[in-house]
């Protein structure tokens, strides 16, 4: 009987070593029912959400319920927040972990799936936005604890260096930061910033940098990995992998919205009929090009076919502007005083500033006073919200031409039939920059002081007022956050084809060395488009304020000065002397009555004064000046205990060139002599300059002003009116 008993014991081990080899334990254990964790992230994106019931919905829910399908696994997906997974990543905790970004150390040191899908890494602001990495460097930001964005921006620009650098718990955290501008972006990937109840700006700096998305595995699961990466490489060939992320996010995007019952069923019974513009450019709202129209209003269109399932007929119309709007209860596309209650009432997500330019001939006169615009011959897109302005403030004063596109308007130009162009700001100066044979030549001549606003408005009693701020705010979310699939530029190519190429590539060598001669011009060609505009804009402000222009060099020549004792950058410092020329560049939309008035300002006069900063920062957004403009101009009236104006920043929350140019200007102010005060000595601005350390202004800065006031009183007195 022992005998026996022995025998049963050997052969019943031999079998479990052999199922052991077969099956490995973490394998058996999650195809026998014991459930294996899935760690993932607990936010609402694509990747994963909850609907109102709890339940986990999206990629990650779908992937895992399909591997479990196809390998009789059970994967349990199991949501953490970010301190608690990131820890338990770190110390290799046991199970799954979903949605875990590749970098080159944890590729060294963890097991890691293959990719599943690429991530882009972007940068969210209120207000500002950043071409390039560059542009980051004298920014606050802020990035997320416990997440791979910040060591995979490192890796990838060793050299970048930001202002000020923040980490944050979680995105809500951070989101509330750039709200009470404490911060100027938030950096982290694609999927992190998928939040439609905000109105924010995406950036995309990192061209060069996309992270793949992955699992990873704790050691005792490492025999999952090649069951799991069989699977997502089969469906990456059948394309079962990107379906299931494209259906993923555009179910994500329709868990945003919430419908009534009374919705529903106006949606299910009525066609939307929306009209549009045909011809002119309101961008980015609207505007056309040869593959035909973009912008937020169409992308508002698409989304409500394409989600929602809405029979929507679009109408074209030539001469939008001019024609009768009172029958048209959605304008996606609503040009109105900024002070129209009708529009107010009706506005269904942000309205952005509608100003009007005047271009001429660089060798033309500036126009210093809009009055002088009569009996000009002015070109303008024929039935365009252009020719409509004129009509109303100047009537039979100006010689209105109208031309069916641009390319007649710079025809009619270069055959001096007309003396100016009048267009929006933004859609006529992509255009023209886009002309190579105009590329500077023509300049800024002017801009006009009636203000108005533009963005999509409906009716407040409609039955879908309420889901159209729902749409808006998706579709202008949809539109920044929407990932551009990299371009495969090169086929797979046989030897003998890449022969050929080589052949072709030797031939086009040659072409290409004589283009590069032509390349260089036209990059100095776009340097003086950008100093045009800035003296352009200068001249223009100067015409209507009393400022002289030995106030703008010697404010520029005091920033210079304080930039450089500093220590910044060499660009910085070259940005700050030259945009500072344009701190007031606003105060051409303030009235003549308010500017030019000899006495006190009244309280709502000076309330009126004060709008300069942010109309001047209106004016020159879309010219692509960068930050460095925009909060010279927008900022430069803050102060530090935090009692300035637009937005009530203090301390460090005001950007050091603001800080630096508001020095500088105060100090030339009380040298000057005005109207309302005689000029002050070079002592007696010292002493209330000190006087505001701490209050107005930066104490580093006056620090900084007490060694260099003498240079300060060098620069007024070679520069003196």
């Amino acid at each position: 009987m022992n005998s026996r008993c022995r025998k049963l014991r050997i052969l019943f081990l031999f079998g479990l070593t052999g199922l052991l080899l077969i099956c490995p334990p973490a394998l058996w254990a999650a195809k026998t029912g014991e459930p294996v964790p899935v760690w993932i992230y607990d936010a609402n994106d694509f990747e994963s959400w909850h609907t109102p019931q709890g339940e986990l919905q999206g990629f990650y829910p779908d992937l895992i319920n399909a591997i479990n399908q196809k390998t009789g696994m059970n994967l349990q997906l199991r949501p953490l927040s970010g301190a608690d997974i990131g820890q338990r990543f770190a110390h290799d905790g046991y199970g799954v972990y979903a949605g875990v970004l590749r970098t080159e150390k944890r590729a060294k040191t963890k097991i890691l799936s293959s990719r599943l899908f690429d991530n882009e890494v972007v940068a969210a602001s209120l207000s500002m936005t950043a071409a390039t990495p560059e542009q980051l460097s004298h920014a606050r930001v802020l990035f997320r604890k416990d997440d791979a964005t910040l060591e995979s921006v490192q890796q990838r620009y060793p050299d970048l260096k930001f202002r000020s650098l923040r980490l944050v718990d979680t995105s809500d955290e951070a989101f509330r930061l750039l709200g009470e501008h404490q911060a100027d972006f938030y950096i982290n990937d694609a999927t992190e910033m998928e939040n439609t109840q905000r109105y924010y700006l995406i950036s995309r700096p990192f061209s060069e940098l996309r992270t793949p998305v992955v699992l990873a595995f704790s050691p005792e699961l490492l025999p999952l990995r090649e069951p799991i990466n069989d699977i997502i490489g089969l469906w990456y060939r059948n394309g079962e992998m990107h379906k299931m992320l494209e259906e993923s996010k555009r179910n994500y995007l329709l868990s945003r919205i919430t419908l009534s019952e009374s919705e529903r069923a106006w949606i299910a019974n009525n066609r939307l009929r929306i009209t549009l513009p045909k011809n002119e450019n309101f961008a980015p709202l609207i505007w056309r090009d040869s593959k035909g129209y973009h912008g937020t209003a169409m992308d508002m269109i698409n989304d409500m076919r394409d989600l929602l399932g809405m029979k929507v007929d679009v109408n074209f119309v030539d001469n939008y502007s001019n024609l009768s709007r009172q029958q048209w209860p959605i304008r996606l596309v609503d040009i109105a005083d900024r002070y129209n209650e009708e529009h107010t009432e009706g506005r269904i997500g942000p309205d952005i500033a509608w100003h009007n330019v005047y271009y001429n001939r660089i060798d033309k006169p500036f126009l210093w006073d809009e009055e002088s615009i009569r009996s000009q011959r002015v070109g303008v897109l024929d039935g365009s919200f252009a020719a409509k302005y004129l009509r109303q403030h100047f009537g039979s004063d100006v010689i209105i031409v109208p031309h069916r596109s641009i390319d007649g308007l710079i025809d009619a130009m270069e055959d001096n039939k007309i003396d100016y162009i009048l267009g929006d700001l933004s859609s006529l100066e992509s255009t023209l920059r886009g002309n190579e044979l105009f590329r500077g030549v023509l300049k800024v001549a002017g801009v006009t002081r009636s203000e108005f606003v533009i963005g999509p408005w409906v009716e407040p009693n409609h039955p879908l007022f309420h889901l159209f701020m729902q749409i808006h705010r998706l579709s202008e979310f949809r539109t920044q956050i929407e990932r551009q699939e990299e371009q495969k530029w090169f086929p797979d190519l046989t030897k003998n084809t890449l022969k050929i190429i080589s052949l072709i590539l030797l031939i086009v060598a040659l072409f290409s060395i004589s283009m590069l001669i032509m390349m260089r011009r036209h990059m100095r060609q776009s340097r003086i488009v950008n100093r045009n505009m800035v003296q352009a804009l200068e001249k223009v402000n100067r015409a209507h304020d009393d400022e002289t222009g030995s106030h703008i060099q010697r404010v520029s020549r005091y920033c210079e000065l304080m930039a450089r004792q500093l220590g910044l950058s060499r660009q910085m410092i070259r940005e700050i002397g030259h945009f500072a020329s344009l701190h007031d560049v606003g105060k051409i939309a303030v009235p003549d009555r308010i500017l030019r008035k000899q006495g006190p300002l009244t309280a709502e006069e000076f309330a009126e004064m004060k709008l300069h900063t942010v109309k001047g920062w209106r004016i020159i957004q879309g010219l692509g000046l960068g930050a460095v403009a925009e909060n010279i101009i927008h900022l430069h009236h803050e102060k530090w205990d935090g009692s300035g104006y637009p937005e009530g920043l203090h301390g460090e929350q005001i950007p050091i060139e603001a800080r630096i140019l508001a020095l500088a200007d105060v100090y030339d102010a009380l040298r000057q002599k005005r109207v309302y005060k005689p000029s002050f000595t070079h002592e007696q601005a010292c002493e209330v300059i000190f006087e505001g350390a701490g209050r107005h202004f930066d104490p580093q800065l006056i620090t900084l002003f007490r060694k260099h006031h003498l240079e300060f009183k060098t620069i007024f007195d070679s520069l003196a009116d």
